[in-house]
């Protein structure tokens, strides 16, 4: 009798201390366009309980949630603000769900606890009595969210970094300035290579011997 009551002593021993290293609770507010919910499970252990005590496993919206409890730690979800159904299981024997209306901006409590025959009893608990209650457990696991997740209601937090995108100016392609052109400048002709040139014309057919006298005249008279 003494050698079961000293394991039981050690069990919970080791218990305390595994609960002392856990992440304590820490009071969040919901994060922008959410509902922030806190699922919590006191401890319960006596001298009559086993403690190999399974987990209880959480699903939402009929998905489950990742991570589980054990009496004792609490989860934190930031949920979009719509109609959530938000169920607990135990020893896979008894599923209890709460059909919730979440609004923006508001903190919900959710408080577990089984009895011996693993029949769960998961009720919602006014705020009140839930942020005075979740101070006495840690937090589940070693994340409160995970983003590999597939559950599709949680609330992304808005302070993550996003790289920054910055507007490229668009190339400015220079444009010439059209350049004057100037005219190369007048060849001095002479008077007797207009005249050459007249008389290569009318010795190709271009002009006549009429036409040609004409021009002629015309060089001369310049």
């Amino acid at each position: 009798m003494k050698i079961t009551k000293i394991l039981l002593l050690l069990a919970m021993l080791l218990l305390i201390t595994a609960c002392g290293s856990k992440t304590p609770f820490k009071v969040q507010k919901p994060l922008d366009k959410a509902s922030l919910v806190y699922i919590y499970a006191l401890s319960q252990i006596t001298e009559d309980d086993d403690a190999s005590d399974p987990e209880y496993s959480i699903r939402i919206n009929n998905k489950p949630y990742m991570q589980r409890m054990k009496e004792g730690e609490y989860i934190v979800l930031n949920l979009k603000p719509q109609a959530m159904s938000i169920s607990a299981t135990k020893k896979e024997i008894s599923e209890q769900v709460l059909e919730m209306n979440l609004a923006v901006g508001k903190t919900y409590y959710l408080k577990l606890s089984s009895s011996e025959d693993g029949v769960v009893d998961f009720k919602q608990v006014d705020n009140t009595t839930g942020s005075k209650e979740i101070i006495k457990t840690g937090l589940a696991g070693s994340s409160e969210e995970s983003t590999e997740n597939i559950i599709t209601e949680f609330v992304k937090s808005t302070e993550t970094e996003s790289m920054e995108v910055k507007a490229v100016a668009p190339a400015v392609i220079p444009v010439a300035t059209p350049q004057k052109v100037t005219p190369p400048p007048a060849q001095n002709i002479s008077k007797t290579d207009e005249i050459m040139k007249a008389y290569e014309m009318k010795e190709k057919g271009i002009v006549t011997d009429e036409e040609f006298k004409a021009l002629k005249i015309n060089i001369l008279n310049k």
